[in-house]
This record gives structure tokens, sequence and C-alpha cells, in this order.
């Protein structure tokens, strides 16, 4: 969302009015999944994507009727024949979404908001953004920082959030008394951890931050590595060799780590301490030949084949990838893919 609260914020310099619709849910094959979010603009014009067709036209429809007052709508949609058709799709589903309309004068703290938002989610941080709608009039957000003070809320609501009900990646409509609230979650970013900042390092790099990955870029070449380069990237390390390139790393299980160095030895050096970690994907680029020769010297060093099977060697998807750029996509495919496994797992504890 990092990308669209910067729209948002040039709307309300401008003050001009905008429309947010946001799925708050979806069952069966819809073309986005809940929290996907576009911003309408009173020209018509949209950032972001609910997944066009002839559902995203009727929320546009409807966005264009709500630019002259503040509020708030819910729609419901069930993907028949014709919003099939109109969005080439095969499988049926349903969407519900959210519609919330911003008009001017805009208070002073709106703009500060989603400045908060963008924040948050460059930093990597999970946080809420909360929405109080009162006789069907939605008030300014606010944000709420999970490890921080919770503000002036319904004692059931900060009884939730304390318990952490709101982790998921969907928003939730929550009833409370007389009052409804909108609770939006941006969950922290992935890490990408790069090792290697040659050519293949180079365009994942640029292609990882458009994707939603927070990019760490390392190598032991600061030619090579460094911010010019790597303008997109959360941190840019050089190292003073790879054999200790992990200290002082966050690595958890929300880290995904590439390995893409210039050599065999530092492929393995990188990979061995890569092991002892809790990252959620670790994949090393090269061929079966080379991958063999390094597994075998860690497995007389006492790492198990078992926890080698884990590891994605040769690195990315079958696409006959050559060029670097061709190589990138195909890791970055793999990654996401990954990703999407790992949200899924998560969301059915």
């Amino acid at each position: 969302m990092i990308g669209l609260s910067l729209k948002i914020i040039e709307e309300i310099e401008k003050e001009t009015p905008f429309v947010l619709a946001t799925i708050l849910s979806h069952t069966g094959s819809t073309p986005r999944t809940s929290g996907s979010r576009m911003m309408v603009r009173s020209d018509g014009t949209i950032e972001g994507t609910i997944g066009g067709g002839l559902v995203e036209a009727r929320v546009m429809e409807a966005c264009a009727g709500m630019m002259d007052k503040a509020a708030s709508a819910v729609m419901d949609f069930t993907l028949d024949q014709e919003l099939k058709a109109g969005m080439d799709m095969i499988c049926g589903g349903s969407l519900t979404v959210w519609l919330r309309s911003f008009v001017p004068p805009f208070s002073p703290g709106l703009e500060a908001v989603f400045y908060g938002v963008r924040d948050f989610e460059a930093s990597g941080k999970a946080g809420l953004m909360v929405t109080r709608i009162t006789g069907g009039i939605p008030e300014d957000p606010f944000l709420v920082d999970p490890a921080g003070p919770l503000p002036l809320l319904p004692k059931a609501l900060a009884a939730d959030m304390e318990d952490g009900k709101f982790r998921g990646p969907a928003p939730v409509r929550q009833v409370y008394g007389l009052e409804q609230f909108m609770i939006e979650p941006f969950a922290a970013r992935e890490t990408l951890y790069i090792f290697g900042a040659g050519h293949v390092g180079y365009e994942l790099g640029q292609m990882a931050s458009r994707v939603g990955f927070s990019t760490v870029v390392i190598d032991d070449r600061e030619a090579f590595a460094n911010p010019e380069r790597f303008p997109h990237a959360s941190q840019v390390l050089v190292v003073p060799d790879f054999a200790t390139c992990f200290e002082n790393l966050a690595v958890d299980g929300r880290s995904y780590i590439v390995i893409l160095t210039r050599g065999h030895l530092h492929d393995q050096e990188v990979l061995e301490q890569s092991l002892a970690t809790d990252a959620a994907y670790i994949g090393m680029i090269g061929s079966r030949k080379k991958r063999d020769q390094i597994y075998g010297n860690l497995m007389a060093k006492g790492i198990s084949a078992s926890r080698l099977e884990e590891i994605h060697s040769p690195i990315g998807t079958k696409i006959q990838a050559e060029t670097p750029a061709e190589i990138a996509v195909s890791i970055l495919g793999e990654l996401i893919c990954e990703r999407a496994c790992l949200g899924q797992t998560a969301g059915k504890k």
C-alpha cells in the first residue's frame, strides 16, 4: 500500500475528493483477495485495482456518486455469468467491497494518517488503520501500533486488539454497541536478503520492492553494494567477508534468503549460516553439479541431508531463463509462490 498511500496524500494536498474501495471478504474464485484496494479520483481515474472487469466498473460508478460528502457503503457481488464474463473468469465466487469517501475540507490530521501508514509499511512494522462509523458517517481513520498504547476505544474492541484478533491480512468489520469499526491491518513486510550484488542481484533488487518485499542487499564489494545502485532497498550492507555476513541480521520466519554470490566458496559460507536460521525460504543459484558439491561439503560438516532438501537449488521457476533479468524473474516467481503458500498456512492457524 506504500505507493497507494503516496497517491492518497497527493489528493489530500490538492484538496480534491476521492473514494477508497477495499475488498473486505472474498469466497471462491475472485480476481483479487481480501485487503486489495483501489482509489477512485473525482475525475474517474484510479490507482490500484480490485480486479478489473464489471465488478470494478460498477464500484467506480458507485464511487462517482460519493464525491459530494463523507460516506461509507458496503457492496456485495456474486460472480454470476455476466460478471464472470466481464472478468474473463470460469469459476464463480463472491466479493464484499467497502467504499469510503474523503471529501474536502480535510482535517489537519488526515494527511498525517496516510504518511503514518507509509512509514509503518516502509519500516516493515505491522499496524492497524481503524475507522469509526457512527450513524453511517465515517470519521477520519486513525492508526494503532500493536506495540504501543491503545487509543480510547470501546473496551471490547481494545480487548480484541490486545488479544491479537486482527493480526490476519484481511480487513474486519466489527460492531460494538451502536458503533461500527472498519479495521484494516497492514502486516509486517517480508524481508528479502539478497547475498550478492552482481548482475542477477541487481535485477532482483529492482523487482522485489515492486511486489512488496523489504529488501536487504549484502556484498563484500562496495562498488556493487551501494545505495545509488539499489535505491529501493531498505538496506545495503558491505561486509568484510561472507564468513560472518549474518552478524547483526534479524533473520526470522518472515525472512527470505537468496544466495547469488560470485563464487562457490562464498555461496557455501552463506548457505551454511542460512541453515542455522528460521528463514521461510532459502534459495541458492547454480547448477546441480555445484549444488551437489556444496551439499556434500556441508554434510561432511554434520548438516543433515533432510535439512538440505529444504533448500531451493537450482533456484527459481523453470522458465528457460538466461539473462540476468530473466533469472531474476524466475527467482521472484518462486518467492511470490512461497510467500503465498506461507500466507495460506498462517491463515489456517
